[in-house]
Formats: structure tokens, sequence, C-alpha cells
């Protein structure tokens, strides 16, 4: 019985509503207790503080005077919840599979590993070039009615649907 509740929070999809009823609940009690945003890209500013702590970065010393702030537990969160979800899962370990990506591509494990990690820098530097990243933007700035993140969510999904698509005619066959 209780592997079967741990299932169907870790492993199964929640549907939609579920998600969003969570999360809903999540903006106030952050503004409530820590008077933030929920975001992740400020998590890795601290991160990078924490992993270089004796490099001269000013940006890093300037905007994350707190290392140790809750954003990094909530990195170390992410993580641990995805090693549940695999765990309880039954298909505990690592791979390198990324769904359609990998079966259509069939690259090699480093082409893979270099086109993930400049994706994800790229991301990463977008999300500070931005001020914030998807969730900050799109779920409180909207929420808050901040005309940037507004603006900046329509082009996050212009960008996205572009880069999609670009992906798609490249590297995976052409068109949908």
């Amino acid at each position: 019985m209780i592997a079967a509740i741990l299932r169907s929070i870790f492993v199964e999809p929640w549907p939609f509503w579920a998600g969003g009823v969570v999360i809903g609940m999540l903006v106030p009690l952050l503004y409530y207790y820590f008077n933030t945003a929920l975001g992740v890209s400020t998590g890795y500013g601290n991160l990078v503080k924490i992993i270089l702590p004796s490099k001269n970065l000013q940006w890093i010393k300037a905007k994350f005077a707190e290392t140790w702030s809750w954003r990094v537990f909530f990195i170390i969160g992410i993580v641990l919840g995805g090693l549940i979800s695999s765990i309880f899962s039954g298909n505990f370990g690592f791979t390198a599979e990324m769904g359609r990506f990998t079966s259509i591509a069939q690259w090699p494990a480093p082409a893979n590993a270099v086109y993930f990690f400049v994706g994800g820098s790229l991301i990463g530097l977008g999300a500070r070039i931005a001020g914030g990243c998807t969730s900050g933007h799109s779920i409180h700035g909207i929420a808050n009615l901040h005309f940037s993140s507004i603006a900046v969510t329509i082009f996050f999904l212009i960008g996205g649907i572009i880069a999609a698509n670009t992906v798609q005619s490249l590297f995976l066959g052409g068109a949908w």
C-alpha cells in the first residue's frame, strides 16, 4: 500500500491540475515566509559560489551574498527527487537517453554531452540576461502583472518554438 502511494507521488505523471495546485500554493508561501519568488537560476549562482569560493568573480559576490540560501537546497531537492523517482520506478541508474532526440540523432555519447552542455550553458546565460529563469518570470512575474515578465515569457515561448523547429529540421529529419 505504501509502495503504491510512493509510486503514485514520485513515479506516475501527475495530472496537470495537481501540479498547478502545488505550484499555486507554493507561490504565496514563498512570498510569505521568504519574501521571494520561486526560481532556479539564482540557486545556480549560489552553487558556483560554493564550488569556486576562491575565485574573484564580482557578479557572484554582488548578487549572491548569502551562499547557503534555500535555493541551494531547492536544487539539491530537484536532484534527490529525480533519484527517488528513479529508485521507485525500478529503473535506477544513469542514462544518456533523452527520448526522441537521442533515438533519432543516435550520436556518440561525447557528442550528446557536448550538445546538452552547450544547450544548458545557453539556457543559463539567457536566464542571467533576462534577469531570471522561466519559472521566476512566468509563474511569479505574470502573477504580479509585471510587464517585463509578460514580455520575457512571450519571447521564451517564441524562442522555444524557433529552437525546437530548428533542431527538428537540422538534426531530426525535417519538419514535424
